[in-house]
């Protein structure tokens, strides 16, 4: 894997996310809720499906403290644990996900987010002592996870036409 390749990868979709999704640009609101795409997410999705588990293990940590970072609401560190606990997940059942098809891509994407983004919207209100909003995290999450379903092709495709420098494995196994 190049290490500095997927850096300079995942700084240009935190700049993409916070720039272009920003509310008033690309997001959309439903219900005032800002309906943002996750990249980072998409990006560390994508080295879930592609690269070594030891490495998702890493770069989850590192793409969830990214978001972190930029983030309004929530706590430091949370979707670092999120990202490394449920892409280090995904990089286990790989194998199952047909890795370079537009749907599976689609597919895993809507899963991945919404998975991370439920826990951290209960989470985040939990903590913030608000009340338990378990629907309205479920479709604030599945609304964040279409927008980045839909955009996730995408981005695959862009990653997946750079995979030499990378050095990601496509064949071996079921794609």
């Amino acid at each position: 894997m190049r290490w500095l390749l997927l850096a300079i990868l995942g700084y240009g979709c935190l700049v993409a996310e916070t720039a272009l999704f920003r509310p008033g640009a690309l997001a959309l609101q439903v219900d005032a809720h800002w309906v943002r795409p996750d990249l980072l997410l998409a990006l560390g999705l994508f080295v879930a499906l592609f690269f070594d588990p030891t490495d998702v293990f890493i770069i989850g940590w590192v793409l969830g403290m990214a978001s972190d970072l930029v983030s309004i609401a929530g706590r430091l560190g949370l979707k670092a644990l999120l990202f490394c606990i449920i892409l280090f997940l995904v990089s286990q059942v790989r194998q199952v996900v047909p890795r370079t098809r537009i749907l599976g891509q689609s597919a895993a994407c809507l899963v991945t987010v919404f998975a991370v983004h439920l826990v951290w919207y209960t989470t985040t209100r939990l903590l913030a002592g608000g009340e338990l909003w378990l629907l309205r995290s479920a479709e604030e999450s599945i609304l964040d996870a279409l927008y980045t379903a839909a955009l996730a092709p995408y981005l695959f495709w862009l990653l997946l036409w750079l995979r030499e420098p990378l050095r990601a494995s496509v064949g071996g196994e079921r794609d």
